[in-house]
């Protein structure tokens, strides 16, 4: 059987640092993020609706810009992302000062690694789509122009 799939691709920037990283990553430090949705039907085949502006399509790609935008890009560009279970005090530091000058700041449950991003980014967007009857095939991550990470769906 075909399958038929879509992807669009996301860029923001977003701080972060590693708690116990051995090498420069413990420090604060940024990214520019690159990641690739593509997604497919949960049938398996196109929108059968003759007459509606989806027929033929999977999803309109402006639907999954707007739902990509909102779910993950607007939350996190330009954000500092906390994690709050971090065994290095001076991230907790940060965080609260960041805070104090009303500084962007997300936390997240997760040492955020990109392969920790990706996981928790194809739980989120799988969450949203559900009510297309979409699902994500595949979701990469780069948190540079040569290192990324990607999930496939099962």
């Amino acid at each position: 059987m075909k399958t038929i799939s879509i992807a669009k691709e996301f860029t923001w920037s977003m701080a972060h640092m590693l708690a116990n990283h051995s090498g420069k990553c413990r420090n604060i430090h940024g990214h520019t993020y690159k990641m690739q949705v593509e997604i497919e039907r949960t049938s398996g085949t196109l929108i059968n609706d003759p007459g509606t502006t989806n027929h033929g399509m999977i999803l309109e790609f402006y639907d999954l810009n707007k739902i990509i935008v909102d779910a993950i890009v607007e939350p996190l560009d330009h954000a500092f992302l906390y994690w709050v279970g971090s065994t290095d005090e001076l991230e907790h530091e940060v965080a609260t000062l960041l805070r104090k000058h009303d500084r962007k700041v997300v936390d997240i449950s997760y040492r955020p690694t990109t392969e920790n991003l990706v996981l928790d980014f194809l739980e989120q967007i799988n969450k949203n789509l559900s009510s297309y009857e979409i699902k994500v095939k595949e979701l990469k991550l780069w948190e540079s122009p040569t290192s990324f990470a990607r999930v496939k769906a099962d």
